[in-house]
């Protein structure tokens, strides 16, 4: 009997010491850090890769109106987007209008190309569009213009001839720095007219000369001309202006146009 109250009191104080001393928590695992999203990279372009220019731009279309039989002249610039030096093929088509020339047709990247089209004829006013294409090492850019073609005839020229003189006249003798003479050989070229301003172009083997006319009375009737160079320019570098053609003022410098005109 002492025996059984021995152990049952054994029982009692090993329980109490048991309750008394808590187990210890476990000790918590800290959350796996979240991964921070990373930027993609921007891929590098290819050695082949390009950007593809045509000047003038599309819009306004209204800006660019052509007649019948009327050569324009696109300009086409690409850039190498590695750098490199490598030329670029360019090519044309277009929709109720003829490609009658392409130079170069092997553009190099800096180089300022030029694509020439004629209107077909037209007894209504109509819209022809040109699709020029630019390909390299499997590369191709695209881009689209539009021509809004009137169904007039050049009645123009006449009146511009005696402005165009006047001022390779004056070139000659007071800027010879063009390399601009007497002698040398323009192909004249019809241009939209804006308003009461007139315009026509003149090209020879180095230069884009473009002339306009103010038709209005003395003293508003002043005349300019702007060159561009061909192969190297895609707008107007040098610009002259004569405030009064009937007052005889004297041609000055004036500030290029920003854009070519056609």
């Amino acid at each position: 009997m002492r025996s059984l109250r021995l152990i049952s009191l054994l029982a009692v104080l090993l329980a109490a010491c048991t309750s008394g001393s808590p187990s210890p928590s476990p000790t918590p695992v800290p959350p796996a850090p979240t991964p921070s999203p990373s930027s993609s990279p921007t891929p590098a372009p290819s050695a082949a890769d390009f950007t593809l220019d045509v000047l003038p731009v599309e819009e306004p279309v209204e800006a660019r109106v052509a007649i019948p039989g009327q050569k324009i002249c696109f300009l086409v610039v690409v850039k190498d987007a590695t750098n490199q030096v490598s030329p670029v093929t360019i090519s044309a088509v277009a929709s109720g209008a003829m490609i009658v020339d392409i130079k170069p047709a092997q553009l190099l990247p800096g180089q300022v190309g030029e694509v020439w089209v004629i209107p077909g004829p037209a007894t209504t006013e109509v819209i022809d569009r040109v699709t020029f294409t630019a390909t390299r090492a499997g590369v191709v850019r695209t881009a689209q213009r539009s021509i809004k073609v009137m169904p007039m005839v050049d009645e123009r020229a006449k009146d511009a001839q005696p402005y165009f003189e006047r001022w390779i006249a004056w070139l000659t003798a007071a800027h010879p720095e063009p390399g601009i003479t007497a002698e040398t050989e323009w192909e004249p070229v019809f241009v939209s007219t804006f308003l009461v301003v007139s315009h026509y172009s003149y090209y020879s083997d180095e230069w884009e000369l473009t002339l306009s006319w103010h038709n209005m009375i003395p003293p508003h009737d002043w005349t300019e001309i702007s060159l561009r160079h061909r192969g190297t320019e895609t707008a107007p570098s040098i610009a002259f202006r004569i405030d009064s053609v009937s007052g005889g003022t004297a041609p000055h410098a004036v500030t290029p146009p920003e854009a070519i005109v056609r």
